[in-house]
C-alpha cells in the first residue's frame, strides 16, 4: 500500500509541475512559489529561469559569492494552524550548482540551519525537516548565496501539516571499534548525544568477535559463553550500564552481534570452547578439509552446523534472558564469498556440506556455482533466522515484545529482481526472511554518497519497501560518507517514501570528514526535529494480529535424537522442514480471535507419519508443538526420551480439568484420550511414566 501511495504523490507532483500550480493552501499544504506575495528577495540581483522543469513558470538564480554580491530571499507562510510542519523545498538542479546551499529555517522556537546540495535531488521536494511553526505568518525560511561553486536556485517551498512527528525507529550502530561503550563515561556521552539528536534506538555492537585477542574483540557483557572484551576494565559491564542510562532516556538497546565471524588468527584466543571444535569452521573451497583457515582473513564457522547453530542460539538466549535488551540485531548474517562454506574437517558428518550430500543425495563436492549448493547455503543461514525469532519472542525478559532485526545488503543499484541482488548471491535471503515474518525489521545497508550515487540510495529506499512485505523495513543511512546537509537530504527522501525508520551509521563517524559531534544538535533540529515514538509491531499484538507462529523440535523418540530434513505439513500440506537439529517453524497461520485449530503432521524417510490434530494457533502466539517419530512415551514434552521434571513443569501448565475446553497452546500433547481436556485421566497415565 505505501508503494501505491507513493506513486500517487508522485503522479500528483509531476502533474502540478506540468500545469504551473503556484500559491496554494489546501489539506494542510502551503506552498510559497517565487512569484507568490510569500516570498521575497531580501538582497542581491536575483535572474529569472526556465531551463528544465521548474515548479510554477520559473524560478530565481543568483551567482554564489564566489562570483558575485551577497544575495537573499525568503519564503514567509501563512500558516492557518500551528503544529508541526515538513518543510521541503523545490529546485532544479545542475552540474554548476552549489553543493551547500545554506537554508535557515525561522521556527517556532528559533532558527535551525539546513545546508543543501543543489547538484542532485532535481525537479522533486527535498525535506528540510519537520519543525513546529505558530499559526499565522511568524514562519520562514531564508536561503542565501554564500555557497560554492557558481549558482544557487530558488524556486518553490512546502510547508505540509504533519501532526506528532509519526512514530519511526531513530537508530544509530555504535560500533566496538571507535568510542561509544567501552566505560561508564563513554555511555554517559552517548546517551546524551542520542537525547540531543531525538534518536530512540542504540544498535550496540557487543559481539564483533568471539575472540579476545585484541581490542573490539570479545563480548561486551559479562558472558559465560563468549570472552569478556580487552578493552573493558575494572568489572564493567557495558550493555548493562547502557541499558540502565538508556532505558532512563527512553531509548531502546538492541545487542548487535555477529554470528559467524571469530577470529583473524588461529586458535581464536580466550575461547576454550571453539578451540576445542575445530570442525565446526568452515573454508573456500580450495582449502577443504587442511583444518581451519581464514576465509579473506577471517576464521569463520560453519552456519550449516547444528552445532554451531546450538551455540550461536545459546548466546541470543544469554542476552535476552540476563539482560533487559529491547532486541538482537544481526550483521553479517551470510557468507563473505561465494566459494565458502565447505567443511574444515571432511570427518565431521554435521557439516553443512555433510548434510546437504544426505538431504539431496548428491555425491561429491559442488562447485561454489552450483545451483543446489548455493540454495542449500541460502538455507542454512534462514535456519538460524527463523529459529532465533522464536528465541527472541519466547524470552523471559520484562521488555517483551523484543525486536528481532538484521543488517540487509543493498550493495549496487536495486534489481527487479531480488535473485538479482548481491544479498543473494552472498547467500542472504533477506526478502523471504521478511515475506515469512522471521524478522520484526530489516535495516537496509544503503550506504552511499550522495554527490556520487543518489539514485542508487533512491533506487533501494523505493524497493526494499516493496520487499518488506508485512514487516519493518528501516533505511541504513550512511552519514558516514557524506557531509550533513547530504544526510539530511537522504533521512528526508527514506522518511518521505513511507520507511519505518532510520539507523545511522555510525554513531562515532558522523560525517566524511570524521568525527564531528555536533552531527546530533544538527539532525535533532532537522530530519529528526521533535521526539518520535518506536513504531509497534502489529503482528506481536493479540488484539492487532491476525496470525500465529507453531514451532517444535522432531526426534527420534526412543532417543531423542534430532531429525533433520523432516518434512512438516498444516492440514496436509508441506509447511517447512527441521534444520540438523530437527527445529521447524512455521509462521503467518491464520488464526481467530479465541484461536484457530489445525491439524500437524511430521512425515520422513524410515518412520510412520506422526499427527497432532488439534493444534491451537493463537493470534501473535508462539505454539510449542514437538513430535516424536517411532515409539514415544506419553508425556514427553520435549521428545528427549524421557518423562522428567521439565515435562510435569509443562503439564502443570496445561492442566485443565474435565470437561473445561481445550488445553492452552501446545496441551494437545497431553490429551492421551483426545477429547480436548487434560484432566486426571491424562494425569494417570502421566503419572505411571513419570520417571521412565
Amino acid at each position: 500500500m505505501q508503494f501505491l501511495k507513493n506513486l500517487r504523490f508522485h503522479r500528483v507532483a509531476a502533474l502540478a509541475v506540468s500545469i504551473g500550480w503556484c500559491a496554494a493552501t489546501s489539506h494542510g499544504q502551503t506552498i510559497v512559489d517565487n512569484t507568490d506575495p510569500g516570498f521575497s528577495i531580501l538582497s542581491g540581483s536575483w535572474n529569472s529561469g526556465t531551463f528544465g522543469s521548474p515548479w510554477g513558470a520559473d524560478y530565481r538564480w543568483v551567482l554564489t559569492t564566489g562570483g558575485g554580491a551577497t544575495a537573499n530571499v525568503e519564503w514567509r507562510p501563512t500558516l492557518a494552524a500551528a503544529g508541526w510542519y515538513d518543510v521541503e523545498t523545490y529546485y532544479v538542479g545542475g552540474s554548476n550548482r552549489a553543493d551547500n546551499v545554506p537554508y535557515t529555517v525561522n521556527h517556532a522556537s528559533g532558527s535551525f540551519p539546513v545546508f543543501l546540495n543543489q547538484q542532485v535531488g532535481s525537479e522533486t521536494w527535498v525535506s528540510l525537516g519537520t519543525y513546529y511553526f505558530d499559526a499565522g505568518s511568524d514562519g520562514a525560511v531564508e536561503m542565501a548565496n554564500d555557497a560554492a561553486p557558481s549558482v544557487a536556485i530558488a524556486d518553490a517551498m512546502r510547508f505540509t501539516a504533519v501532526g506528532e512527528p509519526q512514530p519511526q525507529l531513530r537508530g544509530l550502530w555504535a560500533d566496538a571499534f571507535n568510542v561509544g561503550f567501552k566505560n561508564a563515561s563513554q555511555v554517559d556521552d552517548m546517551i546524551a548525544r542520542a537525547v540531543a539528536g531525538n534518536y530512540n534506538a542504540i544498535m550496540a555492537e557487543v559481539l564483533a568477535y568471539h575472540d579476545n585477542a585484541s581490542n573490539a574483540h570479545g563480548a561486551y557483557w559479562n558472558s559465560a559463553i563468549v570472552p569478556k572484551a580487552p578493552d573493558v576494565g575494572g568489572g564493567f559491564d557495558p550493555l548493562a550500564d547502557m541499558i540502565q542510562k538508556a532505558h532512563q532516556a527512553g531509548i531502546e538497546v538492541h545487542a548487535w552481534i555477529l554470528p559467524f565471524r571469530v577470529s583473524t588468527s588461529w586458535p581464536p584466543s580466550g575461547n576454550a570452547l571453539l578451540q576445542s571444535h575445530p570442525e565446526w569452521f568452515a573454508v573456500s573451497q580450495g582449502d577443504l578439509g587442511a583444518g581451519p583457515q581464514s576465509v579473506g582473513g577471517l576464521f569463520q564457522l560453519d552456519p550449516g552446523s547444528p552445532e554451531v547453530q546450538d551455540y550461536l542460539i545459546s548466546i541470543v538466549r544469554e542476552l535476552t534472558s540476563d539482560y533487559e535488551v529491547d532486541g538482537i540485531h544481526w550483521d553479517y548474517i551470510r557468507y563473505t564469498q561465494s566459494d565458502a562454506g565447505y567443511p574444515a574437517h571432511t570427518w565431521y558428518t554435521d557439516s553443512g556440506l555433510e548434510r546437504y550430500k544426505r538431504i539431496t543425495g548428491n555425491s561429491g563436492t559442488p562447485s561454489p556455482t552450483n545451483s543446489s549448493w548455493s540454495d542449500f547455503r541460502r538455507r542454512e543461514v534462514t535456519e538460524l533466522i527463523r529459529r532465533a525469532n522464536v528465541e527472541v519472542a519466547t524470552a523471559d525478559n520484562p521488555r517483551q515484545p523484543l525486536r528481532h532485526t538484521a543488517a540487509l545488503i543493498t550493495w549496487g543499484d536495486a534489481p527487479a529482481s531480488f535473485s538479482s541482488t548481491s544479498a543473494w548471491a552472498r547467500f542472504q535471503n533477506w526478502e523471504h526472511w521478511l515475506d515469512k515474518g522471521y524478522l520484526d525489521a530489516g535495516v537496509a545497508m544503503t550506504y552511499y554518497n550522495e554527490g556520487q550515487f543518489p539514485t542508487y540510495f533512491r533506487n533501494w529506499v523505493d524497493q526494499s519497501i516493496i520487499w518488506a512485505h508485512d514487516r519493518h523495513i528501516v533505511t541504513g543511512q550512511g552519514n558516514y560518507l557524506n557531509n550533513f546537509a547530504d544526510s539530511n537530504t537522504q533521512i528526508g527522501y527514506a522518511q518521505s517514501a513511507g520507511v519505518d525508520g532510520i539507523v545511522n551509521f555510525s554513531y562515532a563517524t558522523t560525517s566524511s570528514s570524521g568525527v564531528d559531534w555536533s552531527w546530533y544538535p544538527f539532525i535533532g533540529g532537522s530530519a529528526f526535529a521533535g521526539a518520535a515514538d518506536l513504531p509497534t509491531m502489529p503482528w506481536r499484538d493479540p488484539i492487532t494480529a491476525t496470525a500465529g507462529t507453531v514451532y517444535g523440535r522432531v526426534t527420534v523418540g526412543a532417543t531423542g535424537m534430532p531429525i533433520d530434513d523432516a518434512t512438516v505439513l498444516v492440514n496436509g500440506f508441506p509447511a517447512g522442514e527441521t534444520d540438523g537439529n530437527g527445529f521447524f517453524v512455521v509462521t503467518e497461520l491464520s488464526a481467530g480471535v479465541n484461536g484457530t485449530f489445525g491439524q500437524f503432521s511430521v512425515s520422513t524417510p524410515g518412520f510412520t507419519q506422526v499427527v497432532r490434530p488439534n493444534v491451537l494457533v493463537e493470534r501473535a502466539g508462539f505454539t510449542e508443538a514437538n513430535f516424536g517419530m517411532g515409539p514415544w512415551l506419553f508425556g514427553d514434552y520435549d521428545v528427549d526420551s524421557d518423562v522428567d521434571a521439565d515435562d510435569w513443569l509443562k503439564f502443570e501448565q496445561m492442566w485443565t480439568g474435565p470437561d473445561l475446553g481445550p488445553p492452552p497452546a501446545g496441551g494437545d500433547i497431553f490429551d492421551d484420550d483426545a477429547d480436548l481436556d487434560v484432566d486426571l485421566h491424562d494425569f494417570s497415565t502421566l503419572q505411571v511414566l513419570f520417571g521412565a
